[in-house]
């Protein structure tokens, strides 16, 4: 009995020692997930369904709902053009980086309420000219009682870095084929 409660002591001690509650840890868990499936399967643009359904555990339901939505509106401007124009959204969207990023580290999570954790993703791009920036993924809880992930800021640096958040950039896509 003693023995399990030293051990548990040890095991809780370094965790409140980094001063990370019990659903930070959870949240950040919950990133890591999202982004081993994000940097492993390497999309560009709006994620096609095999994808989506990839992400549909790690994610919430309403970036989910605004993914398919701005899947579909992608669609339908690939056909009101006769596929003669690009689609809106090209490249990495779950990223400040067009090319994507090659590495992640999870650099804090944040309580942001009983309803919003926020996590700091220090990103980076192994290249010849290797590229390191933060972006911010704002977790939700789930029926669950897991975090999915709801939306990432951006927050690369450079000329042509989006700009505002992962779902203001989809729900522009819906507008625009509306």
């Amino acid at each position: 009995m003693i023995r399990k409660a030293v051990l548990a002591l040890c095991i809780a001690a370094p965790l409140a020692a980094c001063g990370e509650t019990e659903q930070e840890a959870d949240a950040t868990r919950a990133a890591a997930t999202f982004y081993d499936i994000v940097l492993s399967e390497r999309t560009s643009g709006v994620p096609e369904a095999e994808m989506r359904a990839k992400l549909r555990p790690v994610i919430s339901p309403d970036l989910d709902s605004l993914l398919a939505q701005a899947a579909e509106a992608e669609r339908r401007h690939t056909e009101r053009v006769n596929n003669e124009e690009p689609p809106y959204l090209q490249g990495d969207i779950f990223s400040s980086l067009f090319e994507g990023a090659t590495g992640y580290e999870i650099s804090g999570c944040d309580e942001k309420g009983d309803h919003l954790v926020e996590c700091d993703v220090q990103l980076v791009h192994d290249a010849e000219e290797p590229l390191q920036w933060k972006d911010t993924v704002r977790l939700v809880p789930s029926d669950a009682k897991t975090w999915l992930v709801d939306d990432i800021a951006y927050g690369g640096g450079w000329d042509f870095a989006p700009k505002g958040t992962l779902k203001e950039m989809l729900s522009a896509v819906i507008e625009a084929e509306g």
